[in-house]
């Protein structure tokens, strides 16, 4: 028979336990905190796209009222620009943020932990789609060819690769609205030794 008043007091019991704690809570902290930062960015993005058109219209009708007055175009520009370069400090400190990620997932992946490494793979391909939204992109592969436009050589060493092909990406590169903030920071092959060539 089963003793109901048992039962339920399992249960009130089980519902107050204290919540277990995760090893992936920074990683989670970090998250939420990359989340805010490119939600401002993406509200900054936004506020200053509706600003340029108010200063657009502006400048066509102070340009039409008063062509020789340059003090209120100049003003207006000034405006426009510091709107930009407001965005552009955000989108920047968008990329710092991922740094700090990018070393997080970079020690992940050495310390052995297979949960781990998997949590902070899905941060970081999340990090990845958020940026994308807000116009920031982020490149760097393994595999790819060496291309000194978007890639900086750190160091070369000799593999089973083709020559110049991307063996490491030690940094991420970043596009803001297709303009090249950063470079990759890349571990390139310098092919292969004339005893590995020897034996093939």
């Amino acid at each position: 028979m089963l003793d109901f008043e048992t039962e339920l007091n399992k249960l009130i019991s089980a519902e107050t336990e204290p919540l277990p704690r995760y090893e992936f809570a920074p990683a989670l902290e970090m998250a939420a905190l990359g989340q805010g930062l490119l939600d401002d960015l993406k509200k900054k993005q936004v506020d200053v796209s509706l600003q340029v058109e108010e200063i657009y219209d502006l400048l066509k009708e102070q340009d039409t009222r008063l062509s020789n007055d340059s003090h209120v175009m100049t003003g207006l520009q000034n405006a426009l620009d510091a709107e930009k370069g407001r965005a552009e400090n955000l989108a920047h400190t968008a990329i710092g943020l991922c740094d700090l990620l990018e070393n997080f997932c970079a020690y992940a992946h050495l310390s052995g932990n297979e949960e781990l490494k998997h949590q902070a793979d899905l941060l970081w391909n999340q990090s990845g789609s958020l940026l994308a939204q807000n116009n920031i992109i982020r490149f760097g592969t393994e595999g790819e060819q060496l291309n000194p436009q978007i890639h900086t050589v750190q160091k070369a060493v000799e593999s089973h690769l083709l020559r110049e092909q991307v063996l490491e990406v030690l940094q991420s590169g970043y596009v803001y609205k297709d303009v090249l903030v950063r470079k990759a920071a890349v571990v390139v092959s310098a092919g292969q030794t004339n005893g590995e060539k020897d034996r093939e």
